[in-house]
């Protein structure tokens, strides 16, 4: 309901993107209804907690903007005790570190047609405790964990390396 007058309306903003950083894609609304719009680079979804699965449409790219939001309370590490809030609870470090391993391995069988993924929240440690820190700024993992994140990740990174990168004609 907003960016439809001019020279306001998505179109236009757009444009005016495109005019001031000619170099830089454009992603029109990110997770929204203007996805559907011809303007803009990409086809960006938000889904929570599992990544979706978006597919390019005509010249845009596929991108998940949003996935995640996993969160495992620690005891005496919140800061408002019993106030916590996530995507998905789960009870145990352990557990966030797993479902974020079978999430990037989701991601992994996509690979092939999807361009960006962007995991939330890495970093909230407030009342979203979704974060992979406690409110301490300690974190929630052991070291076995971390490496298990580091290690999916990683093969995300490889993975996209396979593709080669073409250049508009």
């Amino acid at each position: 309901g907003v960016f439809k007058t001019k020279p306001f309306d998505v179109a236009s903003i757009v444009a005016l993107s495109r005019q001031l950083a000619p170099d830089r894609l454009v992603d029109t609304d990110s997770g929204g209804g203007a996805n559907d719009q011809p303007e803009g680079d990409v086809n960006d979804i938000h889904s929570y907690p599992d990544p979706g699965d978006p597919t390019p449409k005509g010249n845009k790219y596929a991108m998940i903007g949003e996935f995640g939001g996993i969160g495992a309370f620690v005891a005496g590490k919140e800061w408002v005790p019993g106030k916590c809030h996530t995507y998905e609870k789960v009870d145990t470090p352990q557990d966030e570190a797993d479902t974020y391993v079978k999430m990037a391995a989701k991601i992994l069988s996509q690979i092939g047609h999807l361009s960006a993924s962007v995991y939330t929240q890495i970093t909230d440690v407030e009342l979203e405790c979704d974060g992979f820190l406690n409110y301490d700024r300690s974190t929630k993992f052991t070291p076995a964990q971390t490496a298990a994140i580091r290690d999916a990740n990683l093969k995300l990174i490889q993975a996209s390396r396979r593709f080669e990168v073409r250049a508009a004609a």
